[in-house]
């Protein structure tokens, strides 16, 4: 998916920092003041970004998203925690501790399932690996 965004600052030699734009429905130059607008554009999301075409802070720039392991750290945070919950919630039930005690034993198991997501997410964000890539400078 295609982004516009603005570039912060270099963070080092073919990295950049940049402020991904939110676009809303009336366009990319709306402030959000208007009467009927739902989409107020919130506060400043930044990112970085690889910077293969030698960007300055300040400009307009297209991004995309990294190739990367997406789909697989999707499926890590969303897909592990389900499965850890079923788990044990199933082990409850094996147990015969009863219902109740079975749905207190499928909320241990999902913060049980939440520790990988959280692991990776320390990991991911002590790399400062980029995460877009600059296509192109915009008008």
């Amino acid at each position: 998916m295609v982004q516009s965004a603005i570039v912060k600052k270099q963070v080092r030699e073919g990295v950049v920092q940049v402020s991904l734009l939110r676009q809303v429905e009336c366009g990319l130059k709306c402030s959000g003041n208007c009467a009927g607008c739902m989409q107020k554009p919130q506060g400043e999301l930044l990112a970085l970004a690889s910077d293969p075409i030698g960007t300055k802070p300040g400009e307009r720039v297209e991004v995309e998203p990294s190739a990367g392991h997406s789909i697989g750290l999707s499926a890590l945070v969303f897909g592990v925690p389900c499965i850890f919950l079923a788990l044990g919630y199933i082990l409850g039930m094996v147990l015969g501790l009863g219902e109740l005690a079975s749905v207190g034993t499928a909320a241990i198991g999902l913060l049980v399932g939440f520790l990988p997501a959280v692991w990776v997410n320390r990991l991911i964000t002590r790399s400062q690996a980029p995460e877009f890539v600059i296509l192109k400078h915009l008008a």
